[in-house]
């Protein structure tokens, strides 16, 4: 289904009793927030014009909406059918989904690349040789991509796992409340901070996983969500609770023994200080209600 955009208001808007309206008129549409916006689509070109019209009068005050009052079981229904299906919510995401599928390519590459022919192009280190090179070495190689790719190399099944739940879940909410543009610049500078400071913090160990980000994703929706509170970052606090016990579990080692490895501990707490910093220094204040 393609949603054909109409027009666009401000996240301060209330299009309830529009949407209402457009449902009696059983006219298909949506709305939805995106880049900091509510968007008003349908999927039928030939009311596109229609609502169009329908939104320009409001505005000029020559056209007041009157709704019945609907009954649970049809509200119920027209909410059931305005629900986004899952390809609908693919291609709200397309960044995300983009991500997502780069993390499952990498961790194919671990499980069948066994000599590394491919990893080693991907990897801050160079798996495949003894040489590990500097921070400055990469940049003079031209290989900048080294700093982003450990982002998407995963080294077993339920590493893969829960930072494809995080990436969808927190990252998907990101990418609708930025916009896809910001969003990749987010996920970019939270990649390249959080790689530096995993190996920064043991540059003799290979490691990966997209796992840095979503904890810069998490810092970022709790430290947002302060400074001007939306429904995209309103997780629930148990959700926080849990990702914070999880990174100080990490940090204590004892899950070490249990992945036969180690966590990249330094990437998760230098992604969980990007996202709080990016948020701090982007996000603006919720304007006061009057």
């Amino acid at each position: 289904m393609n949603w054909i955009v109409v027009k666009k208001f401000s996240l301060e808007t209330d299009l309830s009793h529009i949407s209402g309206y457009l449902a009696q008129c059983k006219i298909a549409h949506r709305i939805y927030e995106e880049a900091g916006e509510q968007i008003i689509a349908t999927d039928d070109p030939r009311m596109v014009g229609a609502i169009a019209r329908l939104l320009q009068e409001l505005e000029r005050g020559t056209l007041i909406l009157q709704c019945n009052e609907l009954d649970d079981a049809e509200t119920a229904h027209i909410d059931d059918k305005q629900s986004p299906t899952f390809r609908q919510q693919l291609k709200a995401v397309p960044v995300t989904v983009i991500l997502i599928l780069c993390s499952i390519v990498g961790y194919l590459l671990i499980v069948f690349d066994s000599q590394h022919l491919l990893v080693r192009y991907l990897s801050y280190q160079d798996a495949y040789q003894s040489n590990i090179p500097s921070f400055q070495e990469i940049f003079n190689a031209g290989q900048p991509w080294r700093l982003i790719t450990p982002t998407f190399l995963h080294f077993s099944f339920m590493h893969i796992f829960f930072n494809v739940l995080g990436s969808w879940d927190l990252g998907g909410r990101l990418e609708l409340l930025l916009g896809k543009i910001n969003y990749l610049l987010f996920f970019i500078v939270s990649a390249i901070l959080s790689n530096l400071a995993q190996f920064l913090w043991h540059p003799n160990i290979f490691f990966g996983g997209i796992s840095g980000v979503v904890y810069a994703f998490i810092g970022f929706i709790m430290i947002s969500h302060k400074i001007a509170p939306h429904r995209l970052t309103a997780l629930h606090p148990g959700e926080l609770a849990f990702a914070l016990f999880w990174l100080i579990l990490c940090v204590t080692g004892v899950l070490d023994s249990f992945i036969g490895g180690g966590v990249a501990n330094a990437a998760h707490l230098g992604g969980l200080f990007v996202g709080c910093a990016y948020a701090w220094i982007t996000v603006k204040p919720a304007p006061a209600k009057v």
